[in-house]
């Protein structure tokens, strides 16, 4: 049987997981973009009227590029605490992964981390305290005192004599 700080737990490990494939990809997705624009830089040799789109277009891809590999290796170092067990110190790179991925273009990544970092907290709950189980009250039995036959607690009368219990 699995305790709610174990499920938890595990939750916390896939959605780490599934937050790093998406910084993954991103990161292989703008560098790819990075790589085609460079790659057309023969295009811009031919053509030197179309130079002037350099700078403003590489720059940004760089930059994506740069950040999105960043990002890739900060969620798979925050991932690797997670499997260690270290959730406290896991805890604070899955917000600020889910917070900045989703404002810097990496919507799902973001939203895993966010969602990791929330069962985190329930991992680092303290258990809940049962109280210990108490059973019922058990109602004291009664005797009649002329036959010894056991009666009902509110009885007056034994049912089996007839005589007058004692209050």
């Amino acid at each position: 049987m699995a305790y709610p700080a174990q499920l938890a737990a595990s939750t916390a490990r896939s959605y780490a997981l599934v937050g790093f494939v998406f910084y993954l990809l991103g990161a292989i997705g703008w560098g790819i973009a990075l790589l085609a624009f460079l790659a057309t830089t023969a295009f811009r040799v031919v053509f030197p009227q179309m130079s002037f789109v350099v700078f403003p277009v590489i720059f940004p891809f760089g930059v994506f590029a740069a950040v999105s590999v960043g990002f890739a290796w900060w969620s798979w170092a925050t991932m690797q605490l997670i499997e260690q067990g270290r959730y406290a110190d896991a805890r604070s790179p899955s917000l600020i992964l889910g917070v900045f991925g989703i404002f810097i273009a990496f919507l799902i990544g973001g939203i895993f981390f966010l969602l990791a970092y929330g069962k985190l907290g329930e991992v680092l709950q303290p258990p809940m305290a049962y109280p210990p189980w108490v059973p019922p009250p058990v109602p004291a039995a009664r005797f009649c005192t002329s036959c010894g036959r056991a009666v009902a607690s509110d009885a007056k009368f034994c049912a089996n004599c007839g005589k007058p219990l004692p209050a």
